[in-house]
């Protein structure tokens, strides 16, 4: 007859306790993952879901460990439970800087795209006059901005030389700045008055494009007011989103990251930009000239903390060390500890019901 090994009781409790460990880990993470979502409309229904789950788990992973073999399969969805809520809970906690850096990066992608010429502000009857339209635009906040900084010197006069030579097309009247109002000058006060006699005659002719109907928009007056905002919330939030994007100090808490200073720039940025690409899309005879940052993408900072952000980042970022070392850990805690422990402790097919203690204390003997 084959001998059977006797577990020892103290590897048997030593088991036990570990289980107990790891589930308390993960009903306190649980409890952690939902409390942004306030089940029965409290904070506190996130720690009632965690524990009805935790006991669920518990009497389920007895039952297996009894030799139930259906019990399994209930704790295995307690644990998937778990393992998504811890997920919630450690990934963005973890990996917020980094979702935040990266969401503020592409934002002033998105930004600079549509403010230097290269978005599709056109329409097949007009791409060249549009093409024209834009680097004009470029061209006077470039020069507006050579004149904050040295006054109107050689090289404004050579963009206002590259701004006519687009303007001359269309028959608009060239710029012409003398001496005696443009000139070289590092002092603040008399760059601002030059910016502020120079800029109303490119601002003419930028908008005469549109007056003439070179530009053939539905609303042309709507269309500049847009385009100017555009231009005045890249000047605006470039160098705050450039911010955000290299905050390697800012810490992200997710019981307030609804008012982290960081957080409601890009929640704002996205409020204003969608509001600018309107007044473009209905200044213009297309509805779609520029594409609206879609709800479900954008902005995403305030939502950290949310199941569905989290399962949407950790798919877009499944390629990424830091997303994998922290399903692992979860998958760990939650799911293979336990069933490793199952695996020594079940009850065999040909045992009788398993006990803690093999040899239990009698208290009534004398």
């Amino acid at each position: 007859m084959e001998n059977k090994r006797e577990v020892p009781n103290f590897v048997k409790a030593s088991s036990w306790l570990l289980s107990l460990i790891v589930f308390a880990i993960g009903f306190w993470h649980t409890y952690l993952g939902l409390k942004e979502m306030k089940p029965f409309g409290s904070e506190y229904g996130a720690l009632s879901a965690a524990a009805i789950v935790l006991l669920l788990l518990l009497i389920s992973y007895w039952f297996a460990v009894d030799g139930l073999k259906w019990a399994l399969w209930i704790y295995l969805c307690c644990g998937a439970i778990f393992f998504i809520c811890n997920l919630n809970y450690f990934y963005p906690s973890y990996v917020a800087r980094t979702l935040i850096q990266n969401e503020a990066k592409a934002l002033n992608d998105t930004l600079q795209r549509y403010t230097n010429g290269t978005s599709v502000l056109n329409s097949e009857e007009n791409d060249q006059a549009v093409s024209d339209y834009l680097n004009m635009s470029s061209l006077e906040d470039q020069i507006v901005t050579e004149i904050s900084n040295l006054g109107y010197g050689p090289n404004a006069k050579q963009l206002t030389n590259k701004f006519n030579s687009i303007s001359s097309k269309y028959s608009v009247q060239p710029i012409n700045i003398g001496p005696a109002v443009g000139f070289v000058s590092s002092d603040p006060v008399v760059t601002e008055k030059q910016k502020k006699e120079i800029k109303p005659f490119f601002d003419d002719a930028v908008g005469s494009l549109l007056l003439k109907g070179i530009l053939r928009v539905a609303d042309p007056k709507m269309f500049d007011q847009g385009r100017k905002e555009l231009g005045s919330l890249r000047k605006e939030y470039t160098d705050t989103l450039n911010s955000i994007a290299s905050d390697n100090k800012t810490d992200y808490k997710l019981d307030s990251i609804k008012t982290n200073k960081n957080v409601a720039h890009i929640v704002t940025f996205v409020t204003k930009l969608n509001t600018v690409i309107d007044k473009i899309n209905k200044g213009n005879k297309k509805t779609e000239t520029l594409s609206k940052l879609k709800e479900s993408q954008y902005p995403r900072a305030d939502k950290l903390g949310t199941i569905k952000h989290t399962l949407t980042s950790v798919t877009e970022r499944i390629s990424e060390i830091d997303t994998w070392v922290i399903i692992i850990f979860c998958l760990v805690i939650d799911l293979l500890v336990p069933l490793a422990i199952y695996l020594f402790l079940r009850k065999k097919d040909d045992e009788a019901p398993k006990k803690l203690f093999t040899n239990p204390i009698n208290f009534n003997k004398k």
